[in-house]
């Protein structure tokens, strides 16, 4: 399983996004200093997904089910590219028709293709989008090259951006719909969270990443 992670990590990931790590498997009593702990859980203490401890490191709680490792490639690619959460990246207002008008979108990497996946030495790693996917003349916007254009949402995928006219968040859902958020950005807040926040209905999503069934029945850990 690190194999393949660190695989897709340095084969894959880190050429398109000019990232690095390292991936190990432990405990949870044994994580190095500097490490972001990743963890298999049936049941998540702060949520499934990607979050800050008292110290301000970060890690992940990943569902345990029967397809895990996807759910473990999706957080710790997304865990490479923005491990605090306030990575946003400017681009052309999203429409069917590229606007002049920019906004904020929010870094995360494997949302926008989260159904796409694919096999490395038999194990499910995520698909993720490429620097290029939010740009309006980018052509290799995401890895498997299965979204045709840049800012393209596929159905059970997601895309969030904060518009700097409005000062709100904005959210185009897995179903389609697009959402604005009730309150406008609070800047004194890291962006992944005030995201978080303003949809809370969405808190769920990273639960289903993997989710078929199966229990893993104990917690264990990767290292990024």
């Amino acid at each position: 399983m690190t194999h393949a992670l660190q695989t897709q990590v340095d084969r894959d990931f880190g050429p398109a996004w000019g990232a690095r790590a390292r991936v190990t498997a432990g405990t949870a009593e044994g994580v190095p200093p500097g490490a972001w702990p990743m963890y298999l859980v049936d049941s998540p203490d702060a949520g499934y997904g990607i979050h800050l401890d008292e110290c301000g490191t970060p890690f992940a709680e990943i569902g345990a089910g029967e397809g895990w490792t996807l759910g473990a490639s999706h957080l710790l690619l997304e865990l490479i590219a923005d491990p605090f959460g306030d990575r946003l990246m400017d681009g052309p207002g999203f429409g069917s028709c590229f606007t002049r008008r920019r906004v904020r979108y929010l870094v995360e990497v494997c949302e926008p293709c989260r159904t796409f996946h694919y096999v490395i030495d038999g194990v499910e790693v995520s698909d993720f989008v490429t620097p290029d996917y939010y740009r309006t003349d980018g052509t290799a916007v995401d890895f498997l090259r299965l979204l045709r254009r840049p800012l393209e949402v596929r159905p059970g995928c997601s895309l969030a951006w904060q518009d700097p006219d409005d000062r709100h968040w904005h959210q185009m859902r897995g179903d389609g719909a697009l959402a604005r958020s009730l309150v406008p950005v609070d800047p004194r807040h890291r962006a992944r969270q005030d995201r978080e926040d303003a949809f809370p209905e969405d808190a769920d999503r990273h639960a289903q990443l993997g989710a078929r069934g199966w229990s893993a029945g104990r917690r264990r850990r990767a290292h990024a």
